[in-house]
C-alpha cells in the first residue's frame, strides 16, 4: 500500500546530515508505526521553513507499507498507477508521426528538449549549434580568463547547453506545466543530482550541468539524432510562405520538412535577422539589472536566523526579495540568485560586458550574488532596435569601466545610493575580478531610481544589505525585447513549418519553462505530421 505524507517538519538543528535517507524513520515514529512496516519510500517535496525562529526542514513523501501493518486501514492510500506516474513521468507523443529529419537550431534547454522529444518519436532530428560541444566550450572559457580574448562563437552564452550551462542551474518555476516531471526525470537520468526531483527550489549546479548537457546529446544520438556544432545558421529558407530548411553562414543550404529555432538570449543577431525576414513578432517589456554580491555568511544569518555556522543539513541560503516603492518609482525584484556562487562576465560580444551568476551544486563559495532587476515597458522605446541599442550601450560602458579587458566594474551599494565613487570591499567571487566603477552613471534612469529605493528597503528587511553589499556590472541578458507570434492551433510562427521557442524568442523565462516550451513545440511538429485517416 502507498501512503502519502505531507508537511512533515523536523528541526534542521536536530536532523542528521543524511536526513534524506532517514526521513521515513522519523515519519513512522510520529505515526506510531513500526519500522518493519516500511517496504520503500520516496520524497516528493522538500523545503526550508525559517519563518518562526530556527529553520525546519519540511518534507512530503510517499511510504510504501506492508498491507498487514496494524492500523493500516485508517491511513489514506494512493493507487499504484498514480504512484508509478509520479515516479516515472512520460511524454505522450504521437507514435504514428511520419516527420523525419527536422532541423533544430540551438542546444539550450528549449532546443535540446525539443530534439529529445523528436528523437523519442523516431524523427531523427538534425541539431545545429553555432558554438562547440560543452567540453571544448569550457576549456575555451578558461583560456579566455587567461588571455582576455573573447571568441564570439564560444563563450558563456554560445555553445552546447546554452547560457544555462554556466549558471546555477535553477529549476524553480512558477508555471504548472505537466511536462515538468518528465524534464526533471530526464535531467536525473542524464546525471543531475536526484534531489532536484523533490526540492522546492531545485538547482543542478554548473559542475553537473556540463555532464548533463553531454549526456543528453549522447542519448539523442543513440535515438537517431545528428549533431553539427560550430555551424551557424544565417536564416531560414522560405518559399511560398513555407519554411523548407535553413541557410548556413557558410552558404550551405539544409533542406528540412520543419525547422525549430531556439536562439537563446545570446542569439540576438539571429532573432533580429528573423524579424527583418518578416517573421511576425511583438515588441514587449523586458528586464535589465545589476548584480549585487554579499558574503554568503551574511545571507545565511539573515535568512536562517542563526548565529555562527549553519547546520550541516542546510544548503547555502538564498533570497527572493521585492521592492514596490510606488509614486512612479519602478519596482525592483531579485532574479537568478546564486548562493555560494561566482560572478561571471557572460558576454558573447567583443568589447561588451554582461554579468551573470554561477554556482556549482555544492554552493560552497564564500560569496552570494543575485541580480536586482527592473522592467522596461515597450512604450519607453520608439522601436525594437532602440531597445537593443540601450542594451548595447550599457554593455559597452560596462566593458570600458572595467578597463576594457572583461574585468567587471563594481561599486559599494552605499556609494551607489549616495551617488559617489567607492569600493571598500574588494574581495569577490567574480571570475574575471572587479575594479572600482561608477555603475550609477551606466544604468538607465528607471534602474537607478528603482535601485536606490530598493537598496533602502532591502536594508530594512535584511539589515546589513547596504553595508556588506557591492553592485557589480550590468545584466542585460535577462529577457528578450521581442516575442515571436505563434499560430494558437499549430504553434507555428507566421511562416508555416517554422517554429520558434525559448527565451531568445520571447516565449520562456528560465530553464524549466524553456525546456517545456521546446517539448510543446516538438509535440506540435509531430502532431502536424500524422497521416490523416482516409
Amino acid at each position: 500500500m502507498f501512503v502519502p505524507v505531507s508537511n512533515f517538519k523536523i528541526s534542521a538543528a536536530k536532523a542528521p546530515a543524511d536526513i534524506d535517507r532517514k526521513i521515513a524513520r522519523f515519519v513512522l515514529k510520529s505515526m506510531h508505526l513500526p519500522e518493519r512496516a516500511l517496504l520503500d519510500f520516496f520524497i516528493t517535496g522538500k523545503s526550508v521553513d525559517s519563518r518562526r525562529g530556527g529553520p525546519s526542514l519540511v518534507y512530503s513523501l510517499i511510504l510504501e507499507l506492508d498491507d498487514r501493518t496494524p492500523g493500516a486501514a485508517r491511513l489514506e492510500r494512493l493507487e499504484p498507477e498514480a504512484v508509478r506516474a509520479m515516479r516515472f513521468p512520460e511524454l505522450e507523443l504521437p507514435p504514428e508521426s511520419v516527420l523525419r529529419h527536422p532541423v533544430v537550431v540551438g542546444t539550450g534547454p528549449g532546443g535540446i528538449f525539443a530534439a529529445l522529444a523528436l528523437a523519442l518519436a523516431g524523427a531523427e532530428p538534425v541539431i545545429l549549434d553555432r558554438g562547440p560541444e560543452v567540453g571544448p566550450r569550457y576549456e575555451e572559457y578558461q583560456a579566455m580568463l587567461e588571455s582576455r580574448e573573447l571568441d564570439p562563437d564560444s563563450n558563456l552564452l554560445i555553445g552546447e547547453g546554452g547560457a544555462g550551462t554556466f549558471s546555477d542551474g535553477k529549476l524553480y518555476t512558477g508555471t504548472k506545466d505537466s511536462r515538468s516531471g518528465f524534464i526533471l526525470r530526464a535531467f536525473v537520468e542524464a546525471g543531475a543530482p536526484p534531489e532536484i526531483r523533490w526540492q522546492k527550489r531545485p538547482h543542478i549546479g554548473s559542475d553537473y550541468l556540463r555532464i548533463v548537457a553531454a549526456n543528453l546529446r549522447r542519448r539523442i544520438v543513440e535515438l537517431g539524432g545528428t549533431f553539427r556544432f560550430r555551424t551557424e545558421v544565417a536564416a531560414p529558407v522560405i518559399a511560398g510562405g513555407r519554411c523548407t530548411g535553413v541557410r548556413l553562414r557558410s552558404g550551405e543550404v539544409l533542406e528540412a520538412p520543419a525547422v525549430l529555432i531556439a536562439p537563446g538570449l545570446g542569439g540576438r543577431e539571429l532573432a533580429r535577422s528573423l524579424r527583418r525576414t518578416g517573421i511576425a513578432s511583438d515588441f514587449k517589456s523586458f528586464q535589465v539589472g545589476c548584480r549585487i554580491e554579499h558574503p554568503q555568511e551574511f545571507v545565511d544569518r539573515c535568512q536562517y536566523h542563526i548565529d555562527g555556522a549553519r547546520p550541516a543539513v542546510l544548503g547555502a541560503a538564498e533570497y527572493h526579495i521585492v521592492s514596490r516603492p510606488g509614486n512612479g518609482v519602478p519596482n525592483v525584484s531579485s532574479f537568478c540568485m546564486c548562493p555560494g556562487g561566482t560572478l561571471l562576465n557572460a558576454t558573447a560580444w567583443p568589447g561588451r560586458s554582461v554579468t551573470n551568476g554561477m554556482s556549482d551544486f555544492a554552493r560552497d563559495g564564500e560569496f552570494a550574488n543575485g541580480c536586482l532587476i527592473v522592467t522596461l515597458p515597450p512604450d519607453r522605446f520608439d522601436s525594437c532596435d532602440q531597445a537593443y541599442g540601450l542594451l548595447e550601450t550599457m554593455e559597452r560602458a560596462t566593458f570600458e569601466q572595467g578597463g576594457s579587458d572583461y574585468t567587471l566594474p563594481a561599486q559599494d551599494a552605499a556609494a551607489f545610493l549616495s551617488g559617489k565613487a567607492g569600493l571598500t570591499r574588494k574581495q569577490t567571487g567574480a571570475a574575471t575580478g572587479i575594479t572600482p566603477g561608477r555603475l550609477d552613471r551606466i544604468v538607465p534612469p528607471e534602474l537607478g531610481a528603482g535601485l536606490r529605493a530598493a537598496l533602502k528597503h532591502f536594508d530594512r528587511t535584511m539589515p546589513g544589505f547596504l553595508k556588506y553589499g557591492k553592485l557589480v556590472g550590468t545584466e542585460t541578458c535577462v529577457s528578450s525585447p521581442i516575442r515571436f507570434l505563434r499560430n494558437p492551433e499549430t504553434l507555428e510562427s507566421s511562416v508555416e513549418n517554422l517554429y520558434l521557442c525559448g527565451e531568445g524568442a520571447g516565449c520562456a523565462g528560465g530553464i524549466m519553462s524553456a525546456a517545456a516550451d521546446g517539448l510543446r513545440q516538438a509535440e506540435a511538429m509531430l502532431k502536424k505530421n500524422v497521416p490523416r485517416a482516409k
